[in-house]
């Protein structure tokens, strides 16, 4: 398959894994050049119009999303009657296969990587696409650290063919609560419980409930109590032990309320481990309400020491009455002041902007711009906003903030074809492509003029990674003669057939260069045709000569 060109425009460069539905392939787009990662349906289900159709449906669903956390989908199309997913390219390998290497994670690693997940699913979440599929197989990790999530709402697909389900089940079953696996519709609530046996499985090395079949597995994620990652990793603080085990609680309700709530835990676990704050709170024991009921007075006691204690309690009633309607009427002020209608105005249009503009725009419109990252980007050049929070259009308070994406550039740049170029453009379009200039060797060359390039160390065109250095070989110009010993004057006969069409008259022009310097021998008409032998005496070794019929270079040679 390698090297095919599939749809008319995807070639594929090299086989990145094969998973339960699809073998996946790095690809480059001929259309836009860009890197891509393209997902074949494997062979086995291509006949299952079921399938097929199901898994249309949720790639036209998850399509829209839009999040720098999320690989967005390029393309759904065919090729020979299989289906075809187009997906951003991201180089670097799934959370699984880093788990199974380097695993425990430091704390700081795992807890970034749950953060980075956290936050493209809860944008998913509010679109109303839960994942339902969560599991470290679809998340990747670049060695920059850049996290992203894909295969996004298949699991409706999945569940119309009974065969694509179980291939499935064998990877998914460690990951999914006990509603799903007993048939349940896909929820949010699902995906926090994923994250929760992920984020486990990172700070430990292993996941909660392992077992010889997937079976036996959903059956401890139905009966076993979460286990306490505590107990295998006795690094691992109260607070991240809390979060794993509300996230893994049984019954939905139990869990997070939603992503966003999850999302709170984990940043504040992040501030923490960034400011050394202290880590030895639990989700699991967030303090109750206070009774409303009053303390009662005691049973036992004299009635005048109740008498007593009555008159100070509606004292103290009144007292309060008092402060609570002065209160009232400071809250009822500020609330004026505070809720008064803030005029709200739309986001500005932002992406594809160069930063310096996007600025502008924004304040123009009353806002301020919050650069939230900087991230390497196929689609967007350097320097532009790639993906805009809240959405251009949508609006906000004056005075609002905005967040940004912003471009890095691609990772890899094309090699532009500076050769037969002077030395400064060759520099500057190396240096706009992204690209280092190393070594610029000089050669003499018979007919490039000086300066120009006559060759570079990488082939143009090629994808290589930004800041790659180039070796330039550039022109000195013609070889200087060498001179002859004693100086002694040497003879030849130059043979020049005048070529053309017979009976044309032919400008022959004959120039010679040697020590003395480069001069014209010969320039006469003369009927095509002819052969003229021309005789020349010169000094020096390495001598040029150069003939020219009509002023067009037709014969160039050194005679030693």
């Amino acid at each position: 398959m390698i090297s095919r060109v599939l749809a008319g425009r995807y070639e594929l460069l090299e086989k990145l894994g094969e998973g339960s539905l699809f073998a996946a392939y790095r690809a480059r787009d001929h259309e836009t050049n860009a890197l891509v990662t393209v997902k074949l349906l494997l062979p086995a289900f291509a006949d299952d119009t079921a399938l097929v159709n199901a898994l249309r449906q949720c790639f036209n669903t998850t399509s829209p999303l839009n999040h720098p956390r999320i690989a967005r989908i390029l393309q759904v199309t065919e090729h020979e009657g299989q289906l075809l997913v187009v997906t951003e390219f991201v180089r670097g390998i799934n959370l699984k296969e880093r788990i199974r290497r380097v695993a425990p994670f430091t704390l700081s690693v795992a807890v970034d990587i749950a953060l980075a997940v956290a936050e493209g699913l809860e944008s998913a979440h509010r679109a109303g696409i839960p994942h339902g599929d969560l599991r470290p197989h679809n998340i990747v990790v670049s060695q920059e650290g850049l996290i992203k999530v894909t295969d996004f709402g298949l699991l409706p697909a999945l569940q119309a063919s009974p065969m694509a389900q179980t291939a499935w089940l064998t990877r998914a079953a460690p990951y999914l609560p006990p509603e799903v696996s007993e048939g349940w519709q896909v929820t949010p609530a699902a995906d926090v419980y994923a994250l929760g046996v992920i984020l486990f499985e990172m700070i430990t090395g292993g996941v909660p409930f392992p077992a010889d079949t997937p079976v036996a597995v959903a059956l401890r994620h139905a009966k076993d109590p979460p286990p306490s990652p505590r107990a295998v990793n006795p690094g691992v603080p109260r607070a991240v032990e809390g979060i794993v085990l509300k996230a893994m609680q049984k019954l939905p309700e139990q869990r997070y309320p939603d992503m966003g709530a999850m999302l709170q835990d984990l940043r504040a676990v992040h501030d923490a481990l960034r400011f050394g704050k202290p880590l030895s709170w639990s989700p699991l024991e967030r303090p109750s309400a206070a009774g409303a009921e009053a303390h009662r007075p005691a049973a036992k006691g004299s009635a005048e020491r109740e008498d007593t204690e009555l008159r100070i309690l509606k004292y103290l009633a009144r007292v309060l009455a008092v402060l609570a309607g002065l209160v009232v009427i400071a809250l009822a002020a500020v609330a004026f002041w505070v809720t008064r209608p803030a005029k709200e105005v739309p986001v500005p249009h932002l992406q594809g902007k160069l930063l310096v503009e996007a600025r502008r725009l924004a304040q123009e419109a009353g806002l301020s711009l919050v650069v939230r990252q900087e991230e390497y980007n196929e689609q967007f050049p350097e320097g532009t906003v790639y993906l805009v929070q809240p959405e251009p259009g949508s609006s906000v308070k004056v005075g609002g903030s905005v967040q940004v994406w912003v471009s890095k550039g691609a990772r890899t740049v094309l090699v532009p074809d500076v050769q037969g170029k002077s030395e400064d453009v060759a520099r500057q379009q190396l240096v706009e492509a992204g690209l280092q200039i190393r070594n610029v060797e000089t050669k003499a060359h018979l007919t490039a003029p000086a300066g120009t390039v006559l060759s570079q160390s990488i082939q143009p065109r090629e994808r290589v990674p930004r800041d790659t250095p180039v070796d330039l070989q550039v022109s000195s110009g013609p070889p200087i003669p060498e001179p002859f010993a004693g100086d002694r004057e040497r003879g030849f006969e130059l043979v020049v057939p005048v070529q053309g069409e017979p009976g044309r008259m032919v400008q022959v022009r004959v120039e010679v260069q040697d020590v003395l310097g480069a001069y014209t021998v010969l320039d006469e008409s003369h009927v095509a045709g002819e052969r003229l032998i021309v005789p020349v005496r010169v000094r020096g070794r390495n001598v040029l000569f150069r003939i020219y019929l009509d002023n067009q270079l037709v014969h160039e040679e050194v005679r030693p």
